[in-house]
């Protein structure tokens, strides 16, 4: 993955994180590390690791083993990371449907100890001001999906984890989506980009991972554990 800078400590670096799941293991030991305004793209197959390694690095899945480090620091128990440092869209949206947009928006930024409504740029980037009074159930998977793109964008300050946040949206959003990303990592900030479509790796990523059956690949050989 991205090289550290002589002497620097990478922002984001993950040493030996895996996973067993009754016994199976679906993530062996993946390791990399991300400079400021570097990105790691990762594709590969449904069932190949992709989303454990994601809910590993933000903290919605304990790893069996390996760990997840901030600037040099262990994540393990810091529960600020998750809420101001990293922003995380999982692909199956976790939004409690019986609340508006808005209401769900709120709530994640209180619990992230942030004040005010959301950003009026993420308001219009993803188009939420017709959604904001309406319940989540109510929506299309589209439209959920750019709520939840709306809360990682909103708290995740330096780190990105997205799991396919693009999938599903219209070609409007996804481009403005894209374009946002870019700007993003120009000015510093890091990113873990999970998808199938190449030209989003070409776009954004700075290095790339494929995962096959929990196993990464970085180009064509297999990293060594």
């Amino acid at each position: 993955g991205g090289a550290a800078s002589a002497g620097g400590v990478p922002v984001l670096e993950a040493q030996g994180l895996c996973m067993s799941y009754r016994g199976v293991r679906v993530l062996h030991p993946v390791s990399f590390r991300l400079e400021a305004g570097e990105c790691l793209g990762i594709a590969g197959a449904n069932g190949s690791g992709k989303s454990t390694l994601l809910a590993l690095l933000a903290q919605a899945r304990k790893p069996e083993a390996g760990r997840t480090l901030y600037r040099g620091r262990d994540t393990a128990g810091d529960r600020r990371f998750p809420r101001q440092i990293l922003g995380y869209v999982p692909q199956d949206s976790q939004l409690a449907l019986e609340l508006t947009a808005g209401e769900q928006l709120a709530l994640w930024r209180a619990t992230c100890g942030l004040r005010g409504p959301v950003q009026e740029e993420l308001v219009v980037l993803l188009g939420l001001e017709g959604l904001l009074k309406r319940r989540l159930g109510e929506l299309s998977g589209g439209m959920r999906q750019r709520v939840s793109i709306a809360m990682a964008l909103s708290t995740g300050r330096e780190i990105l984890a997205l799991d396919e946040a693009a999938s599903g949206l219209d070609e409007g959003y996804r481009e403005g989506l894209l374009s946002w990303m870019e700007n993003f990592l120009a000015g510093g900030g890091c990113a873990v980009w999970c998808t199938h479509l190449p030209d989003e790796l070409e776009r954004l990523c700075t290095s790339c991972m494929t995962l096959r059956e929990g196993r990464a690949y970085w180009g064509d050989d297999p990293v060594p554990l």
